[in-house]
């Protein structure tokens, strides 16, 4: 009886220990999830001040960004995002193909027959129309409420200045992708969403555009091309290859207006290049502007004869020597410098490599194999290297910059990005070539480019093509490089004509040299754009005033 009761008495106490641990894991269970709850209510009712809660929407915003836009330095559009529409029909919802097409030719051109087959086969779910209407257009057709036909909106690069911008600013191909000038060389940036201002001044740009193709048509040139600098930083301008193309059209890329005659046309430049191998003897002290050289006659080294456009048949000074473009008192001096010393000069202006602008579409120097006693001396006056337009400038910027050490750039500068100085040329140098310059253009052969009031300098270059291992007088590269003001130069500039003409006939270009032809061009230039610049006119332009020191020369005024 007792074992009965003591076992029914376990039995009765192991089942309520068994209820009291369920309800004690219940009520942990419980706690818990009490706890969660009240944290959450605190953590909505007092929200962390660092928590970002981003939108779904927001991250396919972020994920999408339109291409940014290009901006000229005072911030004009040169390129931006617009929508246009493209009309798609549908065969299934259309009940009358005939009246559909009917309806739509009034505002449309189009295949009729082709399209009418289209939209007749039911079998097509859609069918394309017409691709970039603009929304005007989309607009009044959509008023016609044609049953079936539906715009398509989608986003196209617009380039309002056309074919005035399209080699600096370039443009993109179907899916927004840069194929050419700054579009391809901030194709990256762009496509994040980031809007970039260029170098470039839409108003020089309109000018020197307009005044160098009305005398690519008068010269009956093949090409032209015209560059503008600024001496301070290397900033692009303008940047002016023609002829040149609208990049809102179709392009084909086989025409040769596709291609930036400024940076990817290479020249035997001519004269300009009597301003380097001056340069350097000066600098290397070993001439000065009286020094004399026999240019009386002809050089003859091995079997190669050197002469004169314009012989002067007399001893010449080596300032005589720049402002009658001898070529042969130039071929004196570079031999006097030595082979070596003016390579490694040619090299350090950056005539022997590629050009260092920002720009994709740039070609490496053709240079000589060899380089002897006959190519020191053609060298002298540009003949024997091929360099593009935009090397000239590159290479020139540097005997006018005062040893400032930049990289040419097709974008604005941040004005507190500081440029180095190197100590490349001497004052006294400099100053001297200032004043060779400005003279040229006073009694040299850049008298076409005078300007009354204002002080320019410049040098002219006429180059001959080689054709067959041989020069041919009537295919000519004339061209004239400038500075301006030259007291105190600023800005730097081109214009360079491949194979003008002064006439209908073929010996017409035998004639049409830098002097007659890009000099000209260039003051018409300069007019218009010297106000924008904020070059003003000068009415009291003193004459030269040369003090001697110690002697060496140092040109005080001009």
């Amino acid at each position: 009886m007792n074992n009965m009761l003591f076992s029914e008495f376990f039995e009765v106490n192991k089942k309520e220990k068994k209820y009291n641990k369920i309800l004690l894991i219940i009520s942990f269970l419980i706690g818990i999830l009490g706890l969660v709850i009240i944290m959450r209510l605190v953590e909505v009712s007092f929200p962390k001040k660092n928590l970002i809660i981003v939108d779904k929407n927001v991250i396919k915003k972020i994920n999408n960004k339109k291409r940014g836009m290009l901006l000229d330095r005072n911030n004009r559009i040169l390129a931006s995002n617009i929508y246009i529409y493209n009309l798609k029909a549908y065969p299934k919802k259309i009940k009358d193909p005939l009246n559909t097409i009917n309806m739509l030719s009034n505002h449309i051109i189009f295949n009729n027959k082709a399209l009418f087959k289209k939209i007749k086969n039911k079998e097509k779910y859609e069918v394309l129309i017409k691709k970039n209407i603009t929304a005007p257009q989309a607009k009044r057709i959509n008023n016609l409420g044609i049953p079936g036909v539906e715009f398509v909106p989608v986003i196209k690069r617009f380039y309002p200045h056309k074919e005035i911008t399209s080699h600096f600013v370039g443009h993109v191909n179907g899916n927004m992708i840069g194929q050419l000038g700054a579009e391809r060389t901030f194709n990256n940036k762009l496509n994040s969403g980031e809007d970039i201002n260029l170098s470039i001044d839409i108003r020089l740009q309109y000018i020197v555009r307009d005044e160098l193709e009305k005398a690519r048509i008068k010269y009956n040139s093949k090409s032209a091309t015209a560059i503008i600098a600024d001496l301070n930083n290397g900033e692009i301008l303008s940047l002016v290859s023609l002829p040149d193309f609208n990049p809102n059209q179709s392009i084909n890329p086989e025409l040769n207006s596709y291609t930036n005659t400024a940076t990817l046309n290479l020249y035997e430049m001519g004269s300009t290049f009597k301003m380097f191998t001056i340069t350097a003897a000066l600098d290397l002290s070993q001439v000065n502007l009286d020094t004399k050289f026999n240019a009386s006659k002809s050089i003859k080294i091995a079997n190669y004869e050197i002469k004169d456009y314009k012989p002067q048949n007399r001893i010449l000074s080596t300032k005589e020597i720049f402002l009658n473009s001898s070529n042969i008192g130039s071929s004196l001096i570079a031999l006097e410098v030595g082979k070596l010393k003016l390579k490694n000069f040619y090299d350090k202006i950056g005539l022997l490599k590629i050009s260092n602008i920002n720009l994709t579409e740039k070609t490496k120097p053709i240079t000589p194999k060899i380089w002897g006693k006959i190519q020191t001396a053609t060298l002298s006056y540009g003949h024997g290297l091929s360099i593009s337009p935009i090397q000239m400038i590159e290479a020139s910027s540097k005997l006018f910059n005062n040893n400032l050490a930049y990289k040419t750039q097709i974008h604005k500068k941040n004005k507190e990005e500081t440029i180095e100085k190197t100590k490349f040329l001497s004052e006294n140098t400099i100053d001297t070539l200032k004043y060779l310059m400005y003279e040229n253009t006073l009694n040299g052969t850049a008298r076409k480019a005078k300007l009354d009031g204002f002080k320019i300098g410049g040098k002219t270059a006429t180059g001959e093509k080689a054709e067959k291992g041989k020069y041919d007088k009537t295919k000519l590269v004339s061209s004239f490089l400038s500075v301006f003001p030259i007291e105190n130069p600023k800005f730097i500039s081109l214009v360079l004509f491949d194979e003008p003409s002064l006439g209908d006939l073929k010996n017409y270009r035998e004639g049409a040299t830098g002097g007659k032809t890009a000099a000209p061009v260039t003051a018409n230039i300069y007019r218009r754009i010297f106000p924008i610049l904020g070059i003003t006119k000068s009415y009291k332009l003193g004459p030269e005033l040369i003090v001697d020191n110690k002697g060496e020369l140092n040109f005080v005024s001009y």
